[in-house]
């Protein structure tokens, strides 16, 4: 069994990573990119926080683990540029049920933000959280019991893209 202090490594390690990741890679606004290949850079990133673990992209159905190449899974990691899905939430719930990691998270860049939207499963919640993209300083937003009714994805407000009506 994993101890809190270890949780909270792990947690840093985790931070440390994104830094690295958000401050070597400028991915310009609005150009997409194959999510395998964000995820072999996260994973470069993850990779110096953790020198004495595998870190593998889509593997084990979450998008990225660091582990022991067995089955002591310290992190999983499922992310997006935009908000997960109900399906990707509800995904990731079930990967930490059945393969009992460190330590489950789930997080968005949303690169019109000055933050990262980070989930952190547990066995009965959701924990959503705010990473400043400058300071990388974490603030607690929410927790949501998994029994509880969920009345959606938590939404913040996004920059919508206007269309242009061409009239005849």
């Amino acid at each position: 069994m994993i101890t809190q202090e270890e949780r909270i490594d792990i947690f840093e390690g985790f931070r440390k990573g994104m830094h690295y990741f958000l401050s070597a890679y400028q991915l310009p606004p609005g150009l997409k990119h194959k999510k395998a290949a964000i995820a072999h850079r996260l994973a470069l990133c993850l990779s110096a926080e953790f020198p004495s673990s595998f870190v593998d992209i889509d593997t084990n159905g979450a998008d990225i683990i660091v582990w022991d190449g067995d089955e002591d899974i310290k992190l999983a990691l499922f992310w997006g540029e935009q908000y997960l899905t109900e399906k990707e939430r509800n995904k990731a719930i079930e990967f930490h049920r059945t393969k009992n990691p460190g330590l489950t998270l789930g997080f968005t860049m949303l690169p019109e933000r000055p933050w990262l939207l980070v989930y952190r499963f547990e066995q009965e919640y959701v924990e959503y959280l705010h990473i400043d993209k400058e300071s990388f300083a974490d603030e607690v937003l929410r927790q949501r019991f998994l029994e509880d009714k969920d009345e959606g994805q938590l939404k913040l407000s996004l920059r919508k893209k206007r269309t242009r009506r061409i009239t005849s």
